[in-house]
């Protein structure tokens, strides 16, 4: 063992006499570890919802999205799907879309909507709409089947604020809400449709706003044949970026990708996670100052032995790095203890708080504000070496001044009055 981390060793064992100097290093151990174990739950649980909201975004929306340039409307939708097909392997389906802004009425309950008119059997593929009509993955409001003829499928939030549920009837009106037919009807005359199915999303923007009809039913409220757009799902959703380029490149068409129609939103949790490890690295950065004032207070506690074994030819550079190595022993042992506890709270995240529950009287995680039926929670390797890096960082820099301090005492007054 090299002479400095010896010497480094026995300074923490310490003295019976000099317990307060061993309570410090204690604490500044355990506030290591605390402020570690602390950063990778917290950065845990905001990287699980991160992973579980990206994919309730994707599975809820294309891919991508294809336009024609201008937003001109889609009169053949079915050459589009063709051609991208044709271009791009990654495209497993597609199929058209029509959105409509419209008025939902059922008696004294009005309430504007976002309407998609949809081809039901291809949407079951592009989409999650047709599971989002089911009780999977935790939901407990979805029920019914797809729209047909006259039908339309509601966002449960949405169809609770009009007050319907599957089998009743409620009003429709749009811009231009014109019927074929030998008479017609008038422009603003509501479309009376049948609610087929409740759908629950998890996604708080589609269960309150969004309602979903067939490509026929989007004609009668339109007046029109043609579509906006064809969206798509890919083999992978990370490819959306070189999909939408190769359309681009090699046809006379406009897309778009997921993470463009969500870019503020993840850009955003991106800013919190980064908000968050900040905020939480103050107390690592707090328990750094314990092994500063630690280490002062060995240093003033060891004069004599400095003295002694400047006296007996230990350099400079040795005395520093002495105390910079006992720092380091108390920021990587709480560092390594911290990491190791944190991790396993964090994969039993769940049932700790399924623990704790009962005694603190509430529900740690009501599935029907967040969504989802259990904390997500992924343990990123990356997320725990920055963290354990920042702790290690921070802790050698604590232990600049003391090191300093100790390689500064003059041997003569050290030894003075001995």
């Amino acid at each position: 063992m090299r002479f400095e981390l010896y010497v480094a060793a026995r300074y923490l064992r310490g003295k019976r006499k000099n317990r307060f100097v061993n309570l410090i290093t204690i604490i500044s151990v355990a506030g290591v570890c605390v402020g570690v174990m602390a950063l990778i739950v917290v950065m845990s649980v905001m990287t699980g919802f991160n992973i579980a909201l990206r994919e309730t975004i994707i599975g809820n929306r294309a891919h991508l999205t294809v336009y024609l340039p201008g937003g001109a409307p889609i009169t053949d939708y079915e050459e589009i799907i063709r051609d991208i097909e044709a271009l791009c392997p990654e495209i497993v389906a597609s199929g058209p879309i029509v959105q409509i802004e419209a008025l939902l009425r059922r008696g004294d309950e009005t309430t504007g909507a976002l309407i998609h008119g949809v081809d039901p059997e291809r949407e079951r593929h592009v989409t999650d709409l047709a599971v989002n009509l089911t009780r999977e993955g935790g939901r407990t409001f979805g029920r019914g089947e797809l729209p047909g003829e006259k039908e339309i499928v509601l966002g449960y939030r949405l169809a609770q604020r009009v007050n319907a549920s599957v089998g009743t009837e409620i009003s429709v009106i749009t811009a231009k809400s014109t019927v074929r037919a030998l008479v017609g009807r008038q422009m603003g005359a509501p479309l009376w449709l049948r609610v087929s199915g409740i759908s629950q999303a998890k996604m708080s923007d589609i269960d309150m706003l969004y309602a979903f009809v067939d490509l026929d039913t989007a004609r009668m409220l339109t007046g029109r044949d043609g579509v906006d757009a064809v969206h798509v799902k890919l083999t992978d959703p990370f490819l959306a970026d070189r999909v939408k380029q190769a359309i681009q490149d090699h046809l006379p068409y406009r897309a778009r990708t997921w993470y463009q129609d969500q870019e503020a939103f993840f850009e955003a949790l991106k800013q919190e996670k980064l908000v968050m490890f900040i905020i939480l690295a103050f107390i690592i950065l707090v328990a750094a100052f314990n092994i500063t004032s630690t280490l002062i207070m060995i240093v003033m506690e060891k004069r004599r032995d400095i003295g002694i074994l400047r006296t007996l030819g230990a350099s400079g550079p040795s005395i520093l790095l002495l105390f910079i190595l006992q720092g380091l022993m108390i920021g990587l042992s709480g560092t390594v203890v911290g990491a190791v506890l944190g991790t396993l709270f964090a994969l039993n995240l769940n049932p700790i708080a399924e623990f704790l529950a009962p005694f603190l009287g509430i529900d740690l995680f009501n599935s029907t504000i967040y969504y989802f039926d259990h904390i997500p929670v992924a343990v990123m390797p990356r997320d725990i070496m920055w963290i354990t890096t920042s702790a290690v960082v921070l802790t050698f820099m604590s232990t600049l001044y003391p090191a300093w301090s100790a390689v500064r005492v003059d041997p003569v007054d050290a030894l003075r009055y001995e």
